[in-house]
């Protein structure tokens, strides 16, 4: 997608953090954005700021832990007369500790927000993108996802979903001759928008600027990449885990800092976006 101009620009979790930002972005690009968050007013508000800056922009209700707030998303969506060309599924929870010490509620609200919220959204408005000329699905993914991530593990589970639905989607597409749309999976390392606040960093991948992956997720969407993997260190995780021993491949993992980097992960709670 080479011009956002004129664009309508779905984005999920788009009243604050990283979502907010490819937002604004994105409108000051000529798109006409759709934000689509549990926090209403706080939508609204972002909605207001990008119409009072010239742009366009639209605010609905969206509860992605709900099947039916995302059912009526898409009809209040489809009556306001907005077919949409991009869906940026961003939003997503986590939630950090040792394994049975948290919730089992809080597991499998994980799942619920992280994987089945993005397919609904992805199959609700699927038939949208079919009917654009230029179409793209975003998956926020998360490095994490190619990786196991101890005091992390539905979290990372859940974007291991992510990273094989959107990659069984996207050869889909390209089977069925569904030319048009395109989907790009993003796998960031930790971004410093609040979500992870505790986490220590691990080496070789220092916390990523959200100016920085907006700016990378936008150039992705341009080029119409498979993947968007940032910090550098992250393109190279699968192929260490090709040629690695397990045993060699574990304990790099832990001399990083990777596998005790949430640890002391204490974050904010609901309503947060990756």
């Amino acid at each position: 997608m080479k011009n956002f101009s004129r664009k309508k620009v779905l984005i999920t979790g788009a009243a604050s953090g990283i979502g907010k930002l490819m937002a604004q972005t994105l409108a000051k690009r000529g798109a006409e954005i759709v934000i689509a968050d549990i926090n209403f007013e706080e939508a609204k508000k972002v909605a207001e700021e990008i119409k009072s800056n010239g742009g366009k922009a639209h605010a609905f209700l969206l509860n992605l832990a709900d099947v039916e707030s995302i059912k009526k998303c898409k009809a209040d969506v489809s009556a306001a007369g907005i077919v949409i060309d991009v869906l940026i599924n961003n939003a997503g929870v986590v939630f950090g500790g040792e394994f049975e010490s948290l919730s089992l509620e809080k597991h499998l609200l994980t799942y619920k927000i992280n994987i089945d919220g993005l397919v609904a959204m992805t199959h609700l408005f699927f038939g949208d993108l079919k009917r654009s000329a230029d179409a793209n699905i975003v998956n926020i993914a998360s490095a994490s996802g190619l990786i196991g991530l101890p005091y992390g593990t539905s979290y990372a589970s859940s974007k291991w979903a992510v990273i094989g639905f959107s990659e069984s989607l996207r050869v889909e597409c390209l089977e069925r001759g569904i030319n048009n749309v395109h989907v790009t999976t993003v796998c960031p390392s930790y971004i410093s928008t609040g979500m992870f606040h505790g986490v220590k960093a691990p080496m070789l991948l220092p916390w990523l600027k959200p100016e920085t992956i907006v700016n990378k997720i936008i150039l992705g969407m341009e080029n119409n990449a498979p993947f968007v993997k940032e910090p550098f260190v992250v393109k190279t995780v699968d192929l260490l885990k090709g040629i690695l021993p397990l045993v060699v491949y574990t304990k790099i993992s832990k001399i990083l800092g990777v596998s005790t980097s949430m640890t002391h992960w204490k974050g904010r709670e609901l309503k947060e976006l990756n």
